[in-house]
């Protein structure tokens, strides 16, 4: 498990894409990150300098921002930034280091995440259908041990439902 109590993330496999996907997004939300999850958050612009480079501009292009504006307009870019960067290392420390390579360069958080999610939802379809072959295939001949035998079955199942593919009983 990656993180510590209320906020703890399996690590992302091949097997626990819903678990792992449901419990990213409660934990991000615990921690005030969805809309950056999700992308609908707004994000502050930087002010920008005159033509000369001397004077800080408001969103007019033409009055000069005053100390306290600056101020507040760099605080408003700091936290953005670092809400940004709270939720992808979340998702780098709970990704597998071949999911990180490939979605390194998106451009935020939301990008990362929908790129892992079209990842996984390709995968979970194939994933849920080799595990219930395998669990439907599965027989205990006489000399296998049959504790050992229903645990694997229970493994299988409790997969399957990982992945938002109970078996029913």
């Amino acid at each position: 498990m990656s993180g510590s109590g209320i906020y703890a993330v399996p690590k992302l496999t091949d097997r626990n894409w819903v678990e792992f996907k449901t419990k990213t997004v409660m934990s991000l939300t615990a921690r005030g990150l969805n809309r950056h999850l999700t992308g609908t958050v707004k994000v502050p612009k930087p002010l920008k300098l005159s033509a000369d480079g001397t004077k800080t501009l408001l969103d007019d292009g033409k009055t000069e921002a005053t100390e306290a504006e600056i101020e507040t307009n760099l605080t408003l870019v700091d936290m953005h930034e670092q809400k940004e960067a709270l939720a992808i290392q979340h998702l780098y420390a709970t990704v597998p280091n071949s999911v990180m390579i490939q979605v390194q360069n998106k451009g935020s958080v939301a990008e990362i995440w929908k790129a892992i999610c079209l990842i996984y939802e390709g995968k979970s379809d194939m994933v849920q259908v080799d595990t219930r072959a395998r669990l439907q295939s599965m027989k205990c001949s006489k000399k296998d041990d049959v504790k050992s035998h229903l645990t694997s079955m229970m493994v299988l199942r409790e997969e399957l439902a990982g992945m938002g593919a109970p078996v029913d009983d």
